[in-house]
């Protein structure tokens, strides 16, 4: 028997018949015209990382050379050599990446970002938003009385700018493929509250907000946008903290540990396959229970 077509979406933008058990628009792993091997959850798809040269960023683009995808855009603001050793390691799984040095705040270089790597790839089928404001002890632990103007700047400007600059550049391009996955990265205290961190919080908490108004844009398109919202994770930006700092932080989590930037890129992953064609506007918190405290 015939599958029934699917009713029409979003006032007309796509009206496309379901295979059973498979959303259309996220094709089966190992699409020979995508260029796949038929062996990973991202087989021969395209994706864009932003801060992709450290921490749960570089992590990602590991995870997604590792799913088989083929071209990797690995943006990086300063850290050439760092970017350079995550291309070296995605080539080693047999990926195709492209370096790109941005500055994502900046809307025309975030454009000519997109462009670059859709005319490399012909295509883009994921974009994940690492790209954050350097983590600064002084901003973070400051009184909030005392914070000052570009301690609420560089936050609002790199990490909910950037990802509303980066999108915008995306969007065309996944609406005349009727077809994407964006990931932006939120913070479990954005949804929470804390006592420091503020600008931080506010910044990610502006993107948590970002996705759920782009869910609902890009939807009918059959564009899917979700929000990663992690803990305490062992990254770059940890280092500076004292080791009781650190023991503190695991000790507020249910599962007494901090997490690890690959427990993160495997939800980026999971965004951008076929396991979450059925899902747009949700924030994935991935904080070991911190939130529960």
């Amino acid at each position: 028997m015939a599958t029934p077509a699917a009713p029409r979406i979003g006032g007309g933008a796509i009206n496309l018949p379901l295979e059973r058990g498979r959303h259309p628009l996220f094709p089966a792993a190992g699409s020979a015209s995508r260029g796949g091997s038929g062996v990973g959850r991202l087989d021969g798809r395209n994706a864009l990382i932003t801060g992709a040269s450290g921490g749960i960023g570089r992590a990602t683009a590991i995870e997604f050379a590792r799913e088989g995808a083929h071209g990797i855009g690995i943006q990086y603001a300063r850290n050439a050599p760092a970017a350079e050793a995550v291309a070296k390691e995605s080539r080693a799984l047999g990926a195709d990446p492209l370096l790109l040095q941005a500055d994502v705040s900046e809307r025309e270089q975030a454009r000519s970002m997109v462009g670059t790597f859709v005319g490399r790839f012909g295509r883009l089928d994921a974009l994940v938003c690492y790209a954050g404001h350097p983590f600064r002890r002084e901003e973070w632990d400051a009184d909030f009385g005392d914070l000052t103007e570009e301690a609420f700047r560089g936050p609002l400007r790199i990490d909910l700018l950037g990802s509303v600059f980066t999108a915008q550049a995306a969007m065309p391009v996944m609406k005349k493929q009727r077809a994407g996955a964006i990931v932006l990265v939120g913070s479990t205290p954005a949804i929470t509250g804390d006592r420091v961190g503020i600008p931080y919080y506010v910044a990610k908490a502006g993107v948590l907000a970002l996705t759920k108004g782009l869910a609902q844009i890009l939807g009918p398109y059959n564009v899917h946008v979700n929000a990663i919202a992690p803990g305490a994770v062992d990254t770059e930006a940890m280092a500076g903290l004292s080791d009781a700092e650190m023991r503190s932080l695991a000790e507020e989590a249910a599962l007494k540990r901090r997490g690890s930037p690959e427990e993160i890129a495997r939800k980026a992953v999971f965004l951008c396959s076929d396991d979450a064609s059925f899902m747009t506007g949700v924030t994935l918190v991935v904080d070991g229970g911190y939130a529960m405290r």
